[in-house]
């Protein structure tokens, strides 16, 4: 597939940008798990494009529709965690390769409580896996450093069990992580 192309088995990649460069990609997915849309667009150049199994997303305007209309039932009561890092070199940036496991660790309407702070047991089977994507992020050096250029989301497999009934935006309105002021 040309989106996960062959990776060599040593990548001449310099300690310090891969650090940085797999530091930059755990960041982004915490900005996701804490619904901080303005950092999340801001880690994308204004011209990313992101290959999603909902479909090609392109620049700023369109990377903010998609996470504000389409993404709002992949936030609340979802950790993301970014496995298996490999960086390789990449144009004038690089490139991480990575698995991203979507966690189910709560039902959406309890998130809010959880967030809260609250100690939760559950019986519906939680925490559970809900969501396994290879992923591909095309990163490039700007002045306040790592920005993803293109992002590919690559075949998923997905648990149906744990998906929400109504995936509208609408039906997590409330429901979403706050920032603290």
């Amino acid at each position: 597939m040309q989106a996960f192309p062959a990776i060599a088995r040593v990548s001449p990649v310099d300690a310090a940008d891969r650090a940085s460069a797999v530091d930059f990609v755990n960041r982004v997915n915490w900005l996701f798990e804490t619904w901080d849309v303005e950092g999340m667009i801001d880690a994308f150049t204004p011209d990313a494009v992101a290959y999603h199994f909902h479909g090609t997303i392109s620049g700023h305007a369109e990377i903010r529709h998609f996470f504000e209309h389409d993404y709002p039932y992949l936030i609340p009561g979802v950790s993301r965690h970014a496995t298996n890092h490999i960086v390789d070199v990449d144009g004038d940036g690089v490139q991480v390769r990575y698995h991203n496991l979507l966690v189910r660790h709560a039902l959406p309407q309890d998130a809010p409580a959880l967030g809260a702070g609250q100690v939760m047991t559950s019986y519906d089977g939680l925490p559970a896996i809900w969501l396994y994507s290879p992923m591909r992020d095309r990163l490039v050096r700007t002045p306040e450093g790592w920005k993803i250029f293109e992002r590919y989301i690559g075949g998923s497999t997905t648990n149906d069990a744990l998906t929400p009934a109504d995936t509208t935006a609408a039906a997590f309105e409330g429901l979403m992580p706050v920032l603290p002021d």
